[in-house]
């Protein structure tokens, strides 16, 4: 069988493999499209958007670590192809090597979603005034990233992270604003509202969070941390319930 797999793909061109390979990734068979990828990156080695997709096949797996090679390849070969040195400078931040993500992030070209990634890379390294410097540039340049990834919602977390609880809250709701479905958004607004001793705001937020998206043991816990400190102990229970079985 896979003798016949392998005939077939080599009766392809590395075009059609490409788009094989983009097809079964858009399919969620991202194993079958990592053997398209690498059979057409084997026939036109210097096509950097063949590497690109290849490496976030990997990562559509959570394998940064084979993710990492074909990304760099795709950002050495073409700097300028779309999200091509983004994606890597990710990965490596998944990776927890910051200061290796800061320097491909640095390189490539500037975007919303390259400045966010190496604000929160200079976060980990404790560098919190740069960080911030680049939260505020990568919310004022364009961005059409997912709404979870909005730099409002992780410039936010930072603000609170570093005890400015009241600045991050004007920050949250415009990212909310922006986009009134991001389940972070209201994930992250209703914990700096527990914080705050606003229960019933917090309440209403983490409820819409849990809706968004019902496998996030965070938003369960939290709102389970809500429903205990407004006497709701049943409803608490249930949530915290939920969230200690849905933690990975």
């Amino acid at each position: 069988m896979y003798r016949l797999l392998l005939l077939a793909f080599l009766a392809e061109t590395p075009e059609e493999l490409y788009q094989r390979g983009l097809r079964l990734m858009a399919e969620h068979q991202a194993e079958a499209a990592i053997a398209a990828f690498e059979q057409a990156a084997e026939l036109r080695p210097g096509d950097a958007s063949i590497w690109k997709a290849l490496g976030v096949a990997f990562a559509s797996r959570g394998d940064y670590r084979k993710a990492e090679e074909p990304l760099r390849k795709a950002c050495r070969l073409n700097p300028r192809l779309p999200d091509a040195c983004l994606y890597l400078g990710r990965t490596l931040y998944l990776e927890d090597r910051f200061d290796a993500a800061l320097e491909v992030l640095r390189q490539g070209s500037t975007s919303a979603q390259s400045r966010r990634i190496e604000a929160m890379s200079l976060e980990a390294l404790g560098r919190a005034a740069e960080a911030k410097a680049a939260f505020e540039q990568a919310m004022r340049l364009p961005d059409h990233a997912a709404p979870n990834e909005d730099p409002g919602i992780d410039f936010g977390v930072f603000l609170f992270r570093q005890g400015q609880a009241e600045e991050a809250l004007p920050i949250l709701r415009e990212a909310l604003g922006r986009h009134p479905d991001a389940s972070r958004a209201h994930l992250e607004l209703g914990c700096v509202l527990l914080a705050l001793d606003r229960l019933e705001e917090s309440v209403a937020q983490l409820e819409r969070a849990v809706a968004l998206e019902p496998g996030s043991a965070r938003a369960h816990l939290l709102l389970g941390k809500a429903y205990l400190r407004i006497g709701k102990a049943d409803l608490a229970q249930r949530e915290l319930d939920q969230g200690s079985r849905t933690i990975k």
